[in-house]
């Protein structure tokens, strides 16, 4: 057997060099304070550079980034198999390994950038940390209904019934920046906000059911352009969350929809309550939303926005199972046990009985919160602070 030349010796060693790095970062990233350390401190100033390098590019550098890989691949690929079947065998080895170090170098980049950020602390956000009972859910919930009623009265509709963006999507976007950049300011958030930026190929996005992404090597949130103003309002909050340092799937739609509820915009308000007014009705015991339906329930206007939002993701179902399969493995490989179960925190919540009876004499049993989520929290902590 012949020795490997110099050259293959030297792309083996680098390759073993790449991967070994990688096994101590994700040996590191077990221990929340190492994560918290290298996330403040060297993340952040990675972010800090870069953000501000990627964000005076006018597109979005990671798809032409994924762009050239995928020619890449292809083209080494291809290659090694002409010079293997001319019996070039050292010169194939030496393609394929030459693309397995970029592989593995861009791999690292991206465990640098984003992988650390799974096993941070959690997010900070104004939370309400005192007891929770019935007559404070009441508050809570009669007091964001009205709220979003009167958001909703306060903009001009389309026939649909659904509002009209009062802003460019331009506009839009630096209003969420500048609201992300206001309201995200503990020292726990990467210091720069970068800027957010459409994704040209949004449909490939659509059909696997993708409606925002962030690279954190180039440091761009990003959105599909097609999907709804409501939607790109509010994936691209949650997007911005993932660019300041917080990844795991659940706080970013948390901190996405805290910067919008506190930026002091009524338009990123209301975008922020269409998505999560299906998180309040649990802080009501069901049995007083069925007895007194007309006060508790939202206006017209937040079913138009859902059945538009709705009909456009009604079709996109290309390569759904697809892009699931993908970002479950990406999300459990990157600690998140539930995979593309963890977008959503559900309260924990016990069967008991109510003392009351129905008509044939049996008693009636009602589902209540024992353990409100984070989002709860941060709701009825901005009802504390902005509606009581």
């Amino acid at each position: 057997m012949k020795k490997p030349t110099k050259a293959t010796r030297n792309l083996l060693i680098s390759v073993a060099v790449m991967l070994v790095f990688m096994i101590i970062m994700l040996i590191l990233r077990t221990n929340s304070s190492v994560c918290e350390f290298i996330c403040s401190r060297l993340v952040n100033a990675y972010q800090a550079v870069f953000g501000r390098v990627f964000s005076l590019v006018g597109f979005n550098v990671f798809e032409l980034f994924a762009a050239l890989a995928v020619l890449a691949v292809l083209s080494c690929v291809i290659s090694s198999i002409v010079l293997f079947c001319k019996k070039k065998r050292v010169a194939s080895r030496r393609v394929m390994l030459s693309l397995l170090l970029s592989a593995v170098c861009v791999a690292n980049i991206y465990v640098f950038a984003a992988g650390f950020a799974y096993n941070r602390d959690s997010a900070p956000v104004e939370e309400y940390a005192g007891e929770i009972d019935v007559e404070l859910t009441t508050k809570v919930y009669l007091a964001l209904l009205s709220e979003y009623n009167g958001l909703y009265e306060n903009f001009d509709k389309n026939d649909d019934k659904t509002v009209i963006c009062p802003y460019t999507e331009a506009e839009l976007m630096d209003n969420i920046r500048a609201a992300v950049d206001s309201v995200l300011t503990d020292g726990f958030y990467y210091s720069y906000t970068p800027k957010a930026k459409p994704v040209t190929c949004s449909e490939i996005m659509a059909q696997n059911r993708i409606s925002g992404i962030t690279f954190l090597p180039t440091v761009e949130p990003g959105y599909n352009k097609d999907m709804t103003i409501i939607e790109k309002c509010y994936t691209t909050a949650h997007e911005y969350a993932h660019s300041k340092g917080v990844m795991r799937e659940d706080e970013a739609n948390v901190v996405g929809a805290y910067a919008l509820l506190y930026s002091g915009d009524d338009f990123l308000k209301y975008c922020a309550y269409v998505n999560i007014i299906w998180d309040i009705p649990h802080f009501m015991p069901s049995i007083i939303l069925e007895e007194d339906k007309e006060t508790f329930s939202v206006n017209e206007g937040f079913f138009a926005e859902w059945k538009k939002i709705s009909a456009y993701w009604k079709d996109k179902n290309a390569f759904a199972k697809f892009g699931e399969f993908v970002n479950d493995l990406y999300l459990k490989f990157n600690g998140q046990e539930e995979g593309t179960g963890s977008y959503d925190e559900d309260p924990s919540t016990e069967i008991i009985d109510s003392g009351m009876t129905d008509e044939n004499g049996d008693p009636i049993f009602i589902t209540v919160v024992v353990e409100y989520t984070k989002l709860d929290r941060m709701i009825i902590g901005y009802y504390t602070s902005n509606l009581e």
